[in-house]
C-alpha cells in the first residue's frame, strides 16, 4: 500500500452516449451531458476520458464556476483539479450538435 499515491474513486459511467437526436430537444440533439459527484474539501481530483469521438470537458465548483476545461479528448485525463472547499462538483461532456459520442468516464480523488 502507497503512502502517497492512494485514490478513491467518485465516479464511473461506462457507454454513456453524447449526441443522440432528440426532436423534443432544444435544437434536437442531447449533445450536452452534466453529473454532479461528492468530493471532500482540499483534496485534488482526476477525470479519466475514453471515447470514440472527440468530446469537451469541464468541471465546475459548487457555485457552477469553471474550475478546469479541456477540448477535444478522445482518451486522456483533465486534471489534478482542486476540489478547494467544495463538497460536491459537477463535469460537463459535450459534442457538437449533429456528431454523436459514447464516452467512459472515471472520476478519483486524491485518498486521504
Amino acid at each position: 500500500m502507497a503512502v502517497f499515491g492512494g485514490r478513491e474513486q467518485v465516479f464511473s459511467i461506462e457507454g454513456l452516449i453524447i449526441g443522440e437526436f432528440d426532436p423534443s430537444a432544444d435544437g434536437f440533439y442531447r449533445n450536452v451531458k452534466t453529473f454532479s459527484f461528492k468530493v471532500k474539501k482540499r483534496k485534488t481530483i482526476r477525470i479519466d476520458i475514453r471515447s470514440d469521438m472527440p468530446v469537451d470537458v469541464a468541471v465546475a465548483n459548487e457555485n457552477g464556476a469553471n474550475a478546469s476545461y479541456k477540448q477535444a479528448i478522445k482518451e486522456g485525463s483533465v486534471g489534478p483539479v482542486p476540489t478547494g472547499g467544495n463538497r460536491e462538483m459537477g463535469i460537463i461532456i459535450g459534442v457538437y450538435p449533429g456528431e454523436k459520442a459514447t464516452v467512459s468516464i472515471e472520476i478519483w480523488m486524491a485518498a486521504s
